[in-house]
C-alpha cells in the first residue's frame, strides 16, 4: 500500500492503518463502530438487563433461604424424630448416674447385716423417669440378691464384683431395652456395710 498522503476514510480502515503504524487505534474510532442488536430471547434478556440496571438488581435470595430453612428444619426433626437404634455388639453412650433414693439393708442367711447403697449408671436411651417409677422393683431385686450372699463372700473383692453383675443383669431385665439398648450400664456401690 502506497501512502498517498491522505487519511483512511472508513473506520475499520483507520484501525487497519494504526495497526500497521503500530500505534492503537483512537478511542473514537473503536467507539464509532456500531454494535450489532440482538434478536430474539436475547433481545428481551439485553432490555431486561438495561432495565435492571438503572433500578434494584434483583438476587434469587428467597429460593435460596428456602432451602436453607427447609435443610435446618430437616436436621431437627431427623434429630428429634429418628432415634438411633443400636445393634447387640454397638456400644451405647453412657448418659446420666440416678442415685437410688435409700439404702438396702438386709439380713444375710449367716445371721450377719449387710447395708448397700447405689447408684445406676444410665445409658443415652436410658430414662430417669423409668428407673423412678421402677424404683421399688429395683430395691426388692437388691435386697433379694444381696440377701442371698453370705458375710465371707460379701467381704473379697471378688464376692462384690459377682454381687454387682448379679443385681446389673437383674435390672435391665426388669427395665428392658429402648431402641435396642439397654437403659442401664452399669451399677455402683457408694456405700457398703456388712457387719
Amino acid at each position: 500500500m502506497a501512502d498517498t498522503g491522505t487519511a483512511p476514510s472508513t473506520p475499520a480502515a483507520q484501525a487497519a492503518a494504526s495497526r500497521l503504524a503500530g500505534m492503537r487505534p483512537p478511542a473514537a474510532v473503536a467507539a464509532a463502530a456500531p454494535e450489532p442488536e440482538p434478536s430474539g430471547r436475547k433481545a428481551k434478556k439485553a432490555k431486561g438487563k438495561e432495565a435492571d440496571a438503572g433500578g434494584k438488581k434483583k438476587k434469587p435470595i428467597k429460593p435460596i433461604l428456602l432451602v436453607v430453612v427447609l435443610l435446618l428444619v430437616g436436621y431437627v426433626v431427623k434429630g428429634k424424630v429418628v432415634k438411633p437404634h443400636y445393634g447387640p455388639k454397638d456400644p451405647v453412650p453412657p448418659g446420666a448416674i440416678f442415685d437410688l433414693p435409700t439404702s438396702v439393708t438386709t439380713n444375710l442367711p449367716d445371721g450377719h447385716l449387710a447395708q448397700i447403697a447405689m447408684s445406676l449408671q444410665l445409658t443415652k436411651v436410658g430414662s430417669a423417669k423409668v428407673v423412678t417409677k421402677d424404683t421399688s422393683e429395683i430395691m426388692n431385686t437388691a435386697v433379694q440378691i444381696v440377701g442371698s450372699q453370705t458375710y465371707s463372700g460379701l467381704l473379697s473383692v471378688h464376692g462384690r464384683v459377682v454381687v454387682k453383675q448379679e443385681i446389673l443383669k437383674a435390672i435391665q431385665q426388669e427395665l428392658g431395652t429402648t431402641d435396642g439398648a439397654q437403659q442401664v450400664s452399669a451399677v455402683y456401690f457408694t456405700s457398703f456395710v456388712v457387719q
